[in-house]
């Protein structure tokens, strides 16, 4: 393990923001299938088991927000007629009882970033381009609770809402699974967040170096490293194609 002294000494656990399925035309949930068809020229209908139940504007796909959850979450993202402004989004709440509920439409001009729950309501993470061509987007989360959709008031950079996500949709590792040991060459970095870009530079480990595994999401594990000299513990999201069990 190599860590440079001005660099906090625990990196923070955070996770992953991989979080939907492929966009389609129609999306079976526990509940019933949830399908769109093309209603005119500038309007969608959203369909619950073959029954209409709402109109969006736009030709709208669907998306299965893969959360852990009671409740399934399907979300419609439309793209609307002109050259400006190109999404925009309804969400799907299917319980076992009733109907879907329906949110109002949400996130003009955004893109879809991520998703997480929150006191076991969905939050839907929106990316708004940042200003300037390398400028990073800025993350707005919105919440579904009681029927009804509000816009929480924290803006969020990609690490931070994607850390936030992963709570939601990592998977725990069992611990037979656990056990993991650096390979491949060169540095392994530590990353705060299961993105590409959120590669802590001057944090890494080595290969041979050996880790606990916790959770895993896309092409990132969650590790924790006990530095055997100081003892401390570093946790953070390192590559999966960096690591092989002891006895691979």
């Amino acid at each position: 393990m190599r860590i440079f002294p001005y660099l906090p000494a625990i990196l923070m656990s955070m996770a992953c923001a991989g979080l939907h399925a492929q966009e389609r035309n129609s999306v079976a949930t526990r509940h019933g299938t949830v399908s769109v068809i093309p209603a005119s020229e500038e309007r969608s209908a959203l369909l619950f088991q073959g029954k209409p139940i709402a109109r969006v504007r736009g030709d709208a796909g669907l998306s299965r927000l893969a959360l852990r959850a009671e409740r399934d979450y399907v979300l419609a993202d439309a793209s609307l007629p002109g050259p400006d402004c190109q999404h925009e989004f309804v969400l799907l709440e299917v319980g076992a009882e009733g109907g879907p509920a329906v949110s109002a439409p949400f996130g003009t001009c955004m893109t879809l970033f991520g998703a997480r729950l929150q006191d076991g309501n969905a939050v839907v993470q929106l990316a708004e381009a940042g200003a300037g061509a390398q400028a990073s987007p800025r993350i707005h989360e919105f919440v579904f609770a009681g029927g009804r959709l509000q816009a929480l008031n924290e803006v969020l950079d990609q690490c931070e809402a994607s850390a936030r996500a992963s709570a939601s949709t990592a998977v725990a590792l069992t611990p037979d699974e656990a056990n993991k040991t650096v390979a491949g060459a060169g540095r392994a970095y530590f990353h705060s967040a299961p993105l590409e870009s959120c590669r802590t530079p001057k944090v890494f480990l080595v290969p041979g170096d050996r880790v606990g595994a916790s959770r895993e999401t896309g092409a990132f594990v969650e590790i924790e490293y006990r530095n055997p000299r100081s003892g401390q513990v570093f946790k953070g999201w390192i590559r999966r194609d960096r690591l092989l069990d002891p006895a691979q």
